[in-house]
């Protein structure tokens, strides 16, 4: 990631922890944490079991993190915000920890032309998947699907379809969400059902190509060993061992991962 970006991504992962801002320059930023984020990036676990004990009113760290190391305020104690930076790494866990499951309502400025004063949004629920086809090599792929709670449509690229807009975490006024007609536990199963039928859809010449590798592997293994009856107790576990490996390494398997997910409740249906 260049310096633009991590810089990019502190200042939303700030603004989505309700960190205060207290300085900003071209190059560094001056922010006081949030107790959640003053928990997940300042190792201090003493100090908020004696807050919780004692019932104090927790102070928080004020960190200032510069984005370029020829540039740092002059002053003040500053840390290099960079990729592969323990710190870095902190936001990066922080933020997966913590954004695992998102509730957004699309934010316009549409007129109000509702009888009731208030202009409804449709329920979508989106689930970012993390495929990996694997064997002694392996493929990965992110799939974005998404389906309508109402209707039970299902969309693929659903976060393509939604990503140039603009999100609120909370519900603006003179709005009101559309009941939903899918319960969630069912719209997460029709979803697995069309994440089956992609996968199964796909090219798998890899896997019957994987499975021809790990018959020669294994044809091998056995003539290397003597027979069965020659062998003693440590080369008969020996061989087993090494024949579990192998199935392990080459024997083709899909996993499938959710990376994240999120109820988005939008004015419009998603560009197609």
């Amino acid at each position: 990631m260049e310096p633009t970006q991590v810089e990019s991504f502190a200042e939303r992962y700030l603004t989505a922890f309700d960190c205060r801002i207290l300085e900003r320059a071209p190059n560094w930023i001056q922010t006081e944490l949030s107790v959640e984020a003053d928990q997940d990036l300042v190792h201090r676990p003493f100090y908020w079991m004696y807050v919780e004990k004692m019932g104090l009113t927790p102070q928080t760290t004020t960190l200032t993190w510069v984005f370029d190391g020829t540039d740092t305020p002059k002053g003040v104690g500053a840390e290099l915000l960079s990729y592969g930076s323990p710190r870095f790494n902190q936001m990066l866990a922080s933020a997966q920890k913590n954004g695992r499951f998102v509730r957004l309502y699309e934010d316009t400025p549409r007129p109000i032309r509702s009888r009731t004063g208030s202009n409804p949004y449709d329920p979508w629920l989106g689930v970012n998947y993390h495929i990996s086809y694997i064997c002694d090599m392996k493929k990965d792929e992110i799939l974005h699907m998404g389906i309508h709670l109402r209707t039970g449509e299902v969309l693929k690229h659903f976060y393509r379809r939604i990503q140039s807009r603009n999100w609120s975490p909370r519900l603006p006024a003179r709005r009101h969400i559309l009941p939903p007609l899918l319960p969630l536990a069912e719209a997460v199963g029709e979803l697995e059902y069309n994440l089956q039928g992609y996968i199964e859809k796909q090219d798998l010449s890899w896997a019957r190509e994987a499975m021809k590798r790990m018959e020669q592997e294994l044809e091998q293994l056995h003539a290397y060993y003597p027979e069965e009856w020659r062998m003693s107790d440590s080369l008969h576990d020996e061989k087993k061992q090494r024949i579990r490996e192998t199935v392990w390494q080459y024997h083709p398997r899909v996993e499938v991962e959710v990376i994240n997910a999120g109820l988005f409740y939008l004015d419009s249906p998603p560009e197609s």
